[in-house]
């Protein structure tokens, strides 16, 4: 049960050595997202949203345009004082926002009543279909209206527009420091994620890359469908999958899918959930709660300093002898 210490020295060196300082590999750094490659030990597939973008922003703006357009006379005259308090109320209230127009009625319940943050994380399914017939409205003219309102202020100020979303701290370097291949499965629109990675990220990466698994609708079946999907691509064949989200109910989507039962998941714990997702979590197995700092680690050497199962370096053999890093004196 115990490996040698040679086999184990041979295995991890020929891991980790593209990473080392100065080597050809580690200096080389493209802002153009890497070809598909076979041969990787590790392929990391990410959410945008709530991993490496916090989006809250021009959400809340663009459903505040949005509902004073489509309900002028409930909000006019709306103060700034007021503005900011329900933009407060959003943020808390985001982990429950699946489609965007649904911050339209969210905006609009909270206007009405700012005490609805309880029952919107609650209950949001029943109380988005309930309100919205009661709005007198439909899912499909919220959603067209919404969905033009960002469309014509990302074309006619993009500045602006993606000055209003921002990456988490750190992971721009850590993503650009990856040596793995990395996917993107999200919910986003394929055109939006292009546009920000370019602006916020620093990578160039078109709609049609096969990188890139946008407007997976609903999150939790598309989002493990594009999982299956990935583990078949060139580059994933005998490499480990690692999905890292901030939705709960996407992770658990994919542990119930026995044909994934060799993805490793982990709960991105600064994204777009509560307290009681985070400790709904942690007491469930196969899922990994991680901060950005773990992040990092993650992106970097395909595993996390913390954890030691006996087949990964643990953090000493990583920051001493052949397995020290430029990243080894890191935060």
């Amino acid at each position: 049960l115990i490996r040698s210490l040679s086999g184990r020295f041979n295995m991890q060196v020929g891991r980790l050595q593209p990473r080392m300082l100065g080597h050809p590999a580690h200096r080389a750094r493209s802002k153009v997202m890497p070809p598909v490659r076979a041969g990787a030990t590790d392929v990391i597939v990410l959410d945008f949203d709530g991993v490496l973008l916090d989006s809250e922003g021009e959400i809340t703006k663009s459903a505040f345009t949005a509902a004073k357009q489509r309900w002028p006379k409930l909000f006019e005259g709306v103060s700034a004082d007021q503005q900011e308090a329900v933009r407060q109320k959003m943020r808390a209230v985001r982990p429950v926002l699946v489609r965007g127009y649904e911050s339209m009625v969210m905006v609009r319940m909270l206007m009405e009543d700012l005490d609805h943050v309880d029952a919107i994380l609650s209950d949001w399914e029943r109380l988005l279909h309930s309100k919205t017939a009661e709005y007198g409205e439909s899912h499909e003219e919220l959603s067209e209206l919404y969905e033009r309102i960002r469309n014509a202020w990302m074309t006619a100020n993009p500045q602006e527009w993606m000055a209003e979303q921002a990456p988490y701290p750190g992971v721009v370097d850590a993503y650009k420091q990856c040596p793995y291949p990395i996917y993107l499965a999200t919910s986003k629109a394929g055109h939006r994620v292009c546009a920000l990675m370019r602006a916020a990220m620093g990578v160039d990466l078109t709609p049609d890359s096969p990188r890139l698994h946008a407007a997976l609708l609903p999150p939790e079946e598309a989002k493990a469908e594009a999982l299956r999907r990935i583990g078949e691509a060139a580059d994933a064949q005998g490499a480990t999958l690692h999905f890292v989200d901030d939705r709960l109910d996407t992770l658990r989507a994919v542990l119930q899918r026995p044909d994934l039962s060799h993805v490793r998941l982990y709960l991105a714990d600064w994204g777009y959930n509560t307290a009681a997702e985070r400790q709904a979590a942690a007491a469930t197995p196969g899922v990994r709660i991680i901060g950005l700092k773990q992040f990092g680690e993650l992106l970097r050497f395909g595993l996390i300093m913390d954890v030691h199962d006996g087949c990964e370096p643990a953090a000493d053999e990583v920051t001493q002898g052949v397995f020290k890093s430029k990243y080894s004196d890191e935060e």
